[in-house]
């Protein structure tokens, strides 16, 4: 690598540092770790998890992370697990010993998932929403009552830590597709037998599937959206306004799996907005539509009091250099 191009490297590296470590609200975190909770809790309490206890040793794969567990699990366990990750989640909803509550939600929900997955093919519904979460388990709580009017780095990092992850699953998603098949696996008849394969499964019934399986044009349309939409969401969730258009193409795209192949990826949707929704809002809006007035600030300068918080409202170095905010 020649001297011009590494030292543009670093500069674009240090920018990127810069922008997810500078300043942010400590209510933006507290909003993206409750709705990325509410998901884990969707997920836990919508399965029957004690069918992992029903199936045969004999197709049990103890390759994942909990590989290390020999037997398979008695039915008591599995629920005492699911009720303790929903008890989790509750504590993150209430506000009340948050982060040790999301930590256990957590742990609960990809211990869970392991196992489900760990019988025959390995499932990718609960992929996305167990590794954007690993960012909020890092968190710093913020102190009470402060909390809504805050700011600060270690608030700010958090959620675009997740938004960066999401960035980079989607973006890998579409990568390894391009690695194993090239283009092919657009300008090929790829989807098309996808779609003859999987049209069982169609909560619509096969035979319309199987119509627009025989049609070329419109599968590698499919396609192609899918594909394109996956390699550039590091693009479409760099910039504020387009975060939220990306949540509607994704729900899209991963609806239009289920209208044809009947795979429920909701998962990926949920965790999707519950990242993307809130950081596409200006600083000072909060989900629900409050948005701090000028005055309510904490009176601190940014650097002091805790976590080096500034006062609310104040644009990050960021903003104030270019004008253009890319972090919430």
């Amino acid at each position: 690598m020649s001297g011009a191009a590494g030292s543009s490297l670093r500069r674009t590296a240090l920018a990127v540092d810069r922008a997810l470590l500078a300043p942010g609200p400590a209510h933006r975190m507290l909003e993206v770790r409750t709705l990325l909770a509410l998901v884990i809790g969707l997920r836990l309490a919508t399965r029957d998890w004690t069918a992992i206890a029903r199936r045969p040793a004999a197709l049990t794969d103890h390759g994942n992370v909990m590989g290390w567990l020999a037997l398979t699990p008695p039915a008591w366990l599995l629920v005492a697990v699911q009720v303790a990750g929903l008890t989790g989640v509750a504590l993150v909803v209430a506000h009340r010993r948050g982060r040790a509550g999301f930590v256990l939600a957590w742990c609960a929900y990809t211990a869970l998932t392991a196992l489900w997955g760990s019988s025959g093919k390995v499932l990718h519904n609960d992929v996305l929403a167990v590794t954007v979460a690993v960012a909020l388990l890092l968190a710093t709580e913020p102190p009470r009552p402060a909390h809504t009017t805050l700011r600060g780095s270690a608030w700010g990092w958090p959620p675009r830590a997740a938004l960066a992850t999401l960035a980079t699953v989607y973006f890998l998603t579409g990568a390894q597709k391009l690695r194993h098949s090239g283009p092919e696996w657009v300008l090929s008849d790829n989807m098309s037998w996808v779609l003859r394969q999987g049209a069982g499964g169609s909560p619509f019934g096969a035979r319309w599937v199987q119509t627009v399986a025989d049609q070329p044009v419109l599968t590698q349309a499919l396609a192609g959206g899918a594909l394109a939409l996956e390699l550039t969401a590091p693009l479409w969730l760099a910039i504020r306004v387009t975060r939220i258009p990306f949540v509607l193409a994704a729900a899209a795209m991963h609806g239009s799996i289920w209208v044809f192949l009947g795979l429920d990826y909701s998962a990926w949707v949920l965790t999707a907005a519950a990242v993307a929704v809130p950081l596409a809002l200006r600083p000072d809006q909060r989900l629900l539509g409050a948005v701090l007035g000028p005055g309510r600030g904490t009176g601190r300068r940014p650097g002091t009091g805790a976590e080096g918080a500034e006062a609310p409202g104040a644009p990050d170095d960021e903003e104030r250099r270019t004008g253009v905010t890319v972090g919430p």
